[in-house]
């Protein structure tokens, strides 16, 4: 590579300082809260560091229940370091994937130019995927499939820079890459494979003389065999059982079972299914403008997964990639085809956080879309300057979106409370026999939550409480804490419970409970109201 001119260094600053503001400023404001997902990391990841056992007392698993399905253990795993460091909080669970985004944007404009040798254009993709709400977004989040993604860029990175420069070491870094990616997200089980193969079938010429590549592969192989035999292991379990591939949807499982089709009619169900739901995940509309869902579904401000300007510049690299890659073009566009197979074939709706690995060779095709309109917009300054304003604009619309709607909207969504709850408890902790939780929130107790992972996380309980907790058919009891329905006409009131409900459970009468503190959402909507006695 030539040397740097300060221009290029310049550019270079500017898409670090970028990524880096983007990605890590106050990552404990939006989302504004933890997740379903995020706390069930933060709370096993705490576990494990104190008593080497999840929440459900597995001695340090490779699979981690949660919330009736399982996890992959990378992200997890990751998180205890920080959360030896930080202790309990956002940062600790959420820096590892912003971490890690960070570094997806560095690999990706090492990987482009591995590729092509075109420095713009290894520059312009870092750019894009630094402004890009779909990576800002899954790199503030403790997002199983962020940390995938960068495994997968950083495989794929390795095993051409491996080829290129014929490195055996960066060679089996390639394939230790590939095998991390699939202790980091189920959805890279069937896509890790696919691109290994790819990568190998379209370089095969190359590496057919090269044993390496096969001690890559067994390196491979061994390193993700304790998973695959751990998941055999369990398949038996309701929970392994009943897992999210398509097929499980209950109206399709239906339709299957339906004895009126014929073994036509059944593949012609199975076969539009898919093609449904693939097709949903290319959906340009998604894509450029509502796919995010950051905002209310009703509300017709949302924003897509790429800025909408994007668009044009996605279809004119569309098709010129072969102008930039040459012998990588094949590469770029089966990567591009399989990404969305894989969360195609699951049930539940399009979901982006599924199908992050697509980001990249959109990001690439925007990337060549953006080189060539920047060389038509040079010699037209006033469309360039033009250009700029609506690429600048659609940025701050995102940024005032995602950095001040976002999270005034979506407090209820992310359990939004507990975490002030949890404050008040850890004031009045000694003050109370019990502390029963009703784990409804929400208008007309809509959403079940999880309190006990909340506040046991952000209480610092020890978590060997929380193995020594009894479930049955009323609630979850552990500690001082009882978490349940609560039935106030059937409720026995004692002076010394501490009562904690949604707003939408407050009592009829005063029960001679007084509100001690109500806890409200961001957007001012009253929550949680805490009840006892002073």
């Amino acid at each position: 590579m030539k040397k740097l001119t300060l221009k290029y260094k310049l550019f270079i600053i500017v898409i670090l300082l970028i990524t880096l503001i983007t990605r890590f400023v106050r990552l404990d404001f939006s989302p504004p809260s933890l997740s379903n997902d995020e706390i069930s990391i933060a709370y096993d990841a705490y576990s494990v560091a104190h008593t080497l056992h999840d929440e459900h007392n597995h001695f340090l698993p490779l699979s981690f229940q949660s919330h009736n399905t399982y996890k992959a253990p990378l992200t997890i795993y990751a998180a205890i370091p920080t959360t030896l460091l930080l202790g309990n909080n956002e940062y600790s669970v959420r820096l590892p994937s912003a971490i890690l985004g960070t570094l997806t944007v560095l690999f990706l404009a090492l990987l482009v130019f591995e590729l092509t040798q075109n420095l713009n254009l290894s520059l312009i993709s870092g750019f894009i995927l630094s402004i890009t709400p779909w990576h800002i977004y899954t790199s503030r989040m403790a997002l199983e499939s962020n940390l995938a993604l960068f495994f997968v860029v950083l495989g794929i990175y390795c095993f051409y820079k491996g080829l290129n420069l014929n490195n055996k070491i960066i060679i089996v870094l390639s394939f230790i890459s590939f095998a991390l990616s699939i202790y980091a997200y189920h959805t890279e089980w069937g896509f890790t494979p696919l691109i290994i193969i790819t990568l190998l079938f379209l370089n095969l010429k190359k590496i057919i003389k090269k044993p390496i590549f096969y001690v890559g592969l067994i390196i491979f192989f061994i390193s993700i065999s304790p998973i695959v035999f751990d998941s055999i292991k369990n398949i038996h379990t309701n929970a392994r059982a009943n897992t999210e591939i398509l097929f499980k949807d209950p109206m399709l499982e239906s339709e299957l079972k339906n004895p009126s089709f014929n073994l036509f009619q059944k593949s012609q169900i199975v076969a539009n299914a898919v093609i449904g739901s693939y097709s949903s995940y290319v959906n340009l509309s998604n894509l450029f403008f509502n796919g995010l869902n950051l905002l209310p579904a009703k509300d017709p401000y949302q924003v897509g997964l790429f800025l909408a300007p994007f668009l044009p510049m996605f279809l004119i690299g569309l098709f010129n990639i072969k102008k930039y890659f040459k012998n990588h073009t094949k590469f770029i566009y089966i990567w591009l085809i399989i990404s969305p197979l894989i969360p195609a074939l699951t049930q539940g709706g399009t979901n982006f956080v599924r199908n992050l690995v697509s980001v990249i060779p959109y990001t690439i095709a925007i990337s060549i879309g953006f080189l060539i309109l920047l060389e038509f917009f040079i010699k037209r300054k006033i469309l360039g300057v033009v250009a700029v304003a609506v690429l600048s604009a659609s940025l701050f619309y995102f940024g005032a979106v995602y950095y001040y709607y976002f999270p005034k909207s979506a407090g209820e969504g992310f359990q939004y409370g507990y975490k002030n709850i949890a404050q008040f408890i850890n004031k009045h902790y000694a003050d109370y026999q019990k502390i029963v939780v009703d784990p409804r929130f929400g208008d007309y107790h809509l959403f079940d939550g999880v309190p006990h992972l909340y506040l046991s996380y952000f209480t610092n309980l020890d978590p060997k409480l929380m193995l020594q907790r009894q479930e049955t058919k009323t609630g979850l009891y552990f500690d001082k804490y009882e978490i349940r329905s609560i039935n106030w006409n059937a409720e026995q009131v004692n002076s010394s419970y501490l009562y904690i409900v949604p707003v939408s459970n407050s009592p009829q009468d005063s029960k001679n409970l007084k509100m001690l503190e109500e806890i409200k959402l961001p957007n001012d909507k009253p929550a949680f109201k805490i009840l006892g006695q002073n």
